[in-house]
């Protein structure tokens, strides 16, 4: 999403799942109960401080952090007090797990993009791989994801995680990209394990196979994994003027910079925070994409 401003409303680890994967470590809190685990005021009050710096620069503010977000039974707040204080696009992520409440989605309806995720369409490998509260079923996950697609009119980036031996059977695979044919999401974004997993047994898949899952899938597909998209962008780093000469013919977001440039992606990030800290390049925002320009 490029450079995000992250917002996290819960304190170390409140989540529905205790996932294989998760690289934030093992759920302490193990809960779909929503409440205030961390006080409205005071995230208030930090992102407020946070984006009084007038040479903050970012493209995203994004709603994660230690667990799962819609667990804050007062996102929907923070939401709007998000967007009273910046232009830039409202962003959550969420394990979906919650979704079947109609007050979730509610709160959820104020932001620009969401991005649910949704690993496994088999129970027992949604057991296995996301270790949910107990009680609850991923055909309950799938039914809120159909729901919420119906009821938002931002944009849903549905995120799949890949884990070596586990939900990357041609069956589970095939289920997947059915019922998210069915979901019917604006992209999907497919992924595996990049980092230090909570759990060893999750391990990752190679590129190679990734891609022959990506072609299971219709619509906007993409694998994001590191090794992926490293490939993708390349690994020179472009000089601010490059980047520069880029702008001053035409508006564009980062990544067409990074995609024309043939330039890694975080390196062009970072050359264009400085520009725009410098005041040498600015941003307008257009369909929930931040577009630079001289």
């Amino acid at each position: 999403m490029g450079l995000s401003l992250g917002v996290d409303p819960l304190i170390p680890k409140v989540c529905s799942f205790d996932c294989l994967y998760c690289e934030i470590g093992p759920t302490k809190i193990h809960t779909l109960y929503r409440q205030i685990y961390r006080s409205t005021e005071e995230i208030k009050k930090a992102l407020k401080e946070r984006l009084s710096d007038k040479t903050l620069h970012f493209e995203v503010l994004t709603f994660a952090g230690s667990g799962e977000p819609t667990l804050h039974a007062e996102l929907d707040k923070l939401i709007l007090f998000a967007k009273e204080l910046t232009d830039r696009p409202i962003c959550v992520l969420t394990n979906s797990s919650l979704l079947w409440q109609e007050e979730v989605r509610k709160a959820l309806v104020s932001a620009d993009l969401v991005l649910p995720s949704l690993d496994a369409v088999s129970e027992d490998v949604f057991q296995k791989l996301n270790r949910p509260v107990e009680g609850l079923k991923s055909s309950k996950i799938i039914e809120g994801l159909k729901k919420f697609r119906e009821e938002f009119t931002g944009e849903i980036w549905l995120e799949i995680m890949f884990v070596a031996g586990i939900n990357d059977s041609e069956t589970e695979i095939k289920a997947l990209a059915k019922v998210t044919k069915e979901i019917s999401p604006d992209k999907i974004q497919l992924n595996s394990v990049d980092r230090p997993p909570a759990y060893a047994r999750a391990k990752a898949i190679p590129l190679k196979k990734m891609r022959e899952i990506a072609s299971f899938f219709e619509g906007q597909v993409e694998v994001i994994t590191r090794e992926a998209l490293k490939e993708a962008g390349g690994k020179r780093k472009p000089s601010a003027q490059e980047i520069l000469a880029l702008i001053s013919h035409r508006p564009a977001p980062s990544k067409e910079i990074a995609q024309a440039l043939s330039s890694d992606f975080r390196a062009t990030l970072t050359i264009l925070e400085e520009l725009v800290k410098k005041g040498q390049a600015k941003t307008k925002r257009h369909q929930n994409k931040i577009f630079y320009y001289v």
